[in-house]
């Protein structure tokens, strides 16, 4: 065999493998809990998230990049031997920011609520991880006699990062953050 052929090989390999790591020891977000139930005029999600940031995305967050937690709900229509037909698809976005002047973490809320202040990103996690009954659809999007495949999942939004660090999120594991889909099925 080629000696230059043997050597490229190796290489290959520990591209494949140095890229590898970062996504296998990264942190991630998982939803532990998620349902919806109906509150008024509108079905409501309440879930429990987990988030765990890498290292470079708390070192950016720490550096004053603001990061965006998106949670997406999508609700379709089970038919059988049809297409299944998307009811609701509703995406909700936090905000999580870092002032170095007071040293505190700033939850910014998709329901327009007041931010809230926490003294560490443990706190601030755990803020933006309590979904408590936020609408994502109207109470006629579902029927009742009808049966639905609900999926929810929590991403990282690299669209938001800044330009430069859009690039490294593309090329590096730090900011490709995102939680397996959470999947039941429920008949109104």
């Amino acid at each position: 065999m080629n000696p230059a052929v043997t050597v490229i090989r190796a290489l290959l390999a520990a591209c494949l493998f140095a890229f590898a790591m970062p996504l296998a020891a990264a942190a991630d977000f998982d939803v532990r809990t998620a349902n919806l139930r109906r509150v008024g005029e509108d079905w409501a999600l309440t879930a429990r998230i987990d988030y765990r940031l890498t290292e470079k995305a708390e070192e950016a967050l720490a550096n004053g990049v603001t990061l965006t937690f998106q949670v997406e709900t999508v609700v379709e229509r089970v038919r059988g031997w049809w297409t299944d037909p998307e009811v609701i698809g509703k995406t909700l976005s936090w905000k999580l920011a870092f002032d170095p002047l007071t040293k505190r973490y700033l939850v910014h809320y998709p329901d327009g609520r007041e931010l809230s202040s926490h003294g560490t990103l443990f706190g601030a996690l755990n803020a933006i991880g309590r979904l408590q009954s936020l609408p994502v659809g109207p109470a006629d999007a579902l029927s009742a006699g009808s049966t639905y495949d609900v999926a929810v999942r929590a991403v990282l939004d690299q669209r938001t990062l800044p330009g430069p660090l859009q690039v490294l999120a593309f090329w590096s594991g730090g900011f490709s953050l995102e939680s397996d889909w959470y999947e039941w099925t429920m008949s109104p």
